[in-house]
């Protein structure tokens, strides 16, 4: 590295609390990163009169032999017709849809914007969630009603959405509903999305889930977490994509927001009356002592913020060859451009130095998506896996009345069930990540405590 190490470089002091409280936190726990929309936030054009960015590359997708835009639109809550239409225009070309996705806003949405587009030089993905009701009627049914709202004749690929075992996966009703589609010309590929275990069911890794759908042959695409931080499962999963001739598509791509959340907490006063639960004050005193760690890194770098760190994480995936395209979550004009930039981009030496760096840093302090392993511990049966997720949405993707809705409807066993708990998640993390820490923290987010 170009830099000493922060505990052993010239001049170098820890630093006192009143600093780590008022500037660390906030600038190196993703500040910038809490309005919607804006993921590179510092970041501008050359000029206002520069042009739009377009985008630069496309790659196969797998067996569906079309060419797909490395970044693609993660249709969350993507419900302005013009600023799809801008997607479009940007030469984006792939995006993401769910039947659920602000209750079939987001498929209205991309109906209205395909009106004036040549259909065939898009490819839409939407998702069926399995519920209580798995016949081939009911899922026909609720196919059809997303290609009302989609208002086309075919979706490209239906999929499955976030099947939680490898016995979902092989559902029957949803499987003749596809044969059923294809015949009639209203859906060309079969896939599935992947980040967890839910919170109902008996927890199976996303690496076990998608392993055995590549083996099944009879999904052509999957949406699954990869970044910098989380390469084990994504890795061996693109690997086996490849081999199989599946297309790949990534979501989760920047772990750097999930750290965003903490700084709330920082340097906050305990409420008159109330103790701060234990674990929640362990992870602070963790926190500072990654502080020093932190002021190295910043000064090694020469960051002003997080930014660039952010736009690099997104780099770190697109440099995988096995990686068709990021489903980028774009609630802004401005971050429609920002991530558009990033296209055809590459990650240089000094961007995987920052990465590895930040990585060590502070890998420690993020609960990675679609792990779940603390999980078969936890003597109260919290989703630990679905609650951090919920929280990510909140705190880096701007999401915050989705998240707390979602996180209220959890019918039992919420975070806090994990006050004052002996904490054997944490024994159980093989990354040594505070979870009961976090889950705390995640619990007074969701309910705004």
């Amino acid at each position: 590295m170009s830099g000493s190490s922060p505990n052993t470089r010239e001049g170098s002091r820890g630093i006192d609390r009143r600093r780590f409280m008022g500037v660390s936190a906030a600038a190196l726990f993703g500040g910038a990163f809490h309005r919607k929309g804006e993921p590179f936030s510092g970041e501008a054009r050359a000029t206002e009169a520069a042009p739009p960015p377009k985008i630069k590359e496309y790659r196969l997708l797998g067996r569906t032999g079309f060419k797909v835009s490395d970044i693609g639109l993660g249709g969350g809550e993507a419900t302005d017709p013009s600023l799809i239409e801008a997607a479009f225009d940007s030469g984006i070309n792939y995006i993401d849809a769910a039947e659920n996705y602000v209750n079939g806003q987001v498929e209205a949405a991309i109906g209205k914007a395909l009106k004036r587009r040549d259909r065939k030089s898009v490819f839409i993905t939407t998702k069926l969630g399995l519920g209580k009701d798995v016949s081939k009627a009911s899922l026909l049914s609720r196919a059809r009603k997303c290609l009302e709202r989609l208002q086309t004749d075919y979706v490209d690929c239906l999929q499955i959405h976030c099947p939680p075992t490898v016995a979902a996966l092989k559902t029957e009703g949803f499987h003749e509903a596809v044969r059923e589609l294809k015949a009639e010309g209203r859906v060309r590929f079969c896939g599935l999305s992947q980040h967890g275990g839910q919170w109902n069911d008996v927890s199976e890794t996303m690496e076990q889930v998608v392993s055995a759908a590549a083996e099944d042959g009879r999904f052509d695409v999957v949406l699954l977490v990869y970044n910098f931080i989380q390469t084990e499962q994504g890795s061996r999963l693109l690997k086996i994509c490849r081999e199989k001739n599946i297309g790949t598509t990534i979501m989760k791509a920047n772990p750097v927001g999930t750290l965003a959340f903490i700084e709330r907490y920082v340097g906050a006063e305990e409420k008159e009356g109330q103790k701060r639960d234990p674990s929640v004050t362990a992870l602070l005193e963790r926190l500072k002592r990654v502080a020093d760690q932190a002021e190295g890194f910043k000064s090694e770098f020469d960051l002003k913020n997080t930014s660039e760190v952010r736009r690099a994480a997104y780099q770190f995936v697109l440099a995988n060859p096995d990686v068709n395209t990021v489903c980028c979550t774009i609630g802004s004009y401005d971050s429609l451009e920002a991530y558009v930039s990033l296209s055809g981009t590459k990650l240089n030496g000094g961007g995987a130095e920052m990465l590895a760096r930040y990585a060590a840093t502070f890998g420690q302090l993020y609960c990675r998506h679609a792990c779940g392993r603390c999980e078969s511990q936890c003597p109260a049966g919290v989703p630990v896996n679905t609650i951090m997720r919920y929280n990510h949405y909140f705190h880096s993707q701007g999401r915050e009345k989705y998240a707390m809705a979602e996180y209220a409807a959890l019918p039992a066993n919420r975070a806090d069930t994990c006050r004052n708990c002996a904490g054997p998640c944490q024994s159980a993390c093989p990354y040594g990540v505070p979870v009961q820490g976090l889950l705390s923290l995640a619990h007074d987010a969701l309910t705004l405590a």
